[in-house]
């Protein structure tokens, strides 16, 4: 069951069970699971294990992951699960950031579909049997987290730039910035080269563009967990000031593109 609202966005209405035999499987070599990682040594290996069993093997996608200049041994997990999961990986270098990592990941994607998670653990890989029912219908279906397990000061940050972007931009989306989403390669295509007003919140951004430019976007609930090990290395107390101001700044800059993109109209 779908719920509808005046605008090219809707939310699903219903969480469900995360795999269904009614789901149609995408064809082979249709799809790329995408995950974007920095510093999960201790976690990766149970993740890809995950994604693998739950997502890329009964749908036959590939699989990419791109190592963000990571310094606790992440790589050299990743060159041993290498050996063991077909992959396209990129790795070294110096760190990139979040932001940079994603773009960079999204430039290799040649499949007709992208699936994106984050490899934290946080999220779970079948819950992307939610999301595939409605990869038809829509330019790009956003996980919204349900129950979401994370440090207060993360959600009060998460809440507070939420509402604050929902004001600026007229979004009317509960969690426009969800590392878990199903999309297109036209929609990264057509979004991605405008990103770049908002560092610490990519998806954010990518989400309000391809809202304002007329996308069709579905928003489903998934569930969502503590991260498997340790605690984001971002969003510590003592750089939160600076966060919250660049995250202004960027909205207000973003905000005068809107604006011009009102202008000319839905591409």
């Amino acid at each position: 069951m779908v719920g509808t609202v005046a605008t090219p966005l809707a939310r699903a209405t219903t969480t469900g069970n995360a795999a269904s035999a009614t789901v149609p499987v995408p064809p082979p070599h249709s799809l790329t699971v995408f995950l974007p990682v920095h510093n999960e040594a201790t976690t990766i290996e149970a993740v890809v294990e995950a994604f693998y069993d739950q997502v890329i093997r009964p749908t036959a996608a590939t699989l990419l992951i791109c190592e963000d200049g990571s310094t606790d041994g992440t790589g050299e997990v990743l060159d041993r699960l290498e050996t063991r999961f077909p992959m396209v990986l990129e790795k070294g270098g110096a760190r990139k950031g979040y932001a940079d990592a994603v773009r960079d990941g999204l430039r290799r994607v040649e499949t007709p579909l992208v699936f994106f998670a984050d490899s934290d653990g946080q999220y779970y890989p079948e819950d992307f049997w939610k999301l595939l029912p409605y990869a038809q219908d829509y330019d790009m279906v956003i996980g919204r987290k349900v129950n979401r397990e994370e440090p207060f000061h993360r959600i009060a940050l998460s809440r507070g730039f939420h509402v604050l972007a929902k004001t600026i931009t007229g979004v009317p989306l509960q969690d426009m910035d969800c590392g878990f989403r199903l999309l297109r390669r036209e929609t990264v295509d057509a979004i991605l080269p405008e990103v770049g007003s908002l560092p610490y919140s990519f998806w954010a951004e990518f989400t309000i563009l391809a809202y304002r430019r007329g996308l069709r976007i579905l928003e489903v609930p998934v569930s969502h967990r503590s991260r498997l090990n340790g605690t984001t290395s971002i969003y510590k107390w003592e750089r939160l000031p600076a966060i919250v101001v660049r995250q202004f700044l960027g909205l207000t800059t973003l905000s005068r593109r809107l604006r011009a993109i009102d202008q000319v109209g839905p591409r």
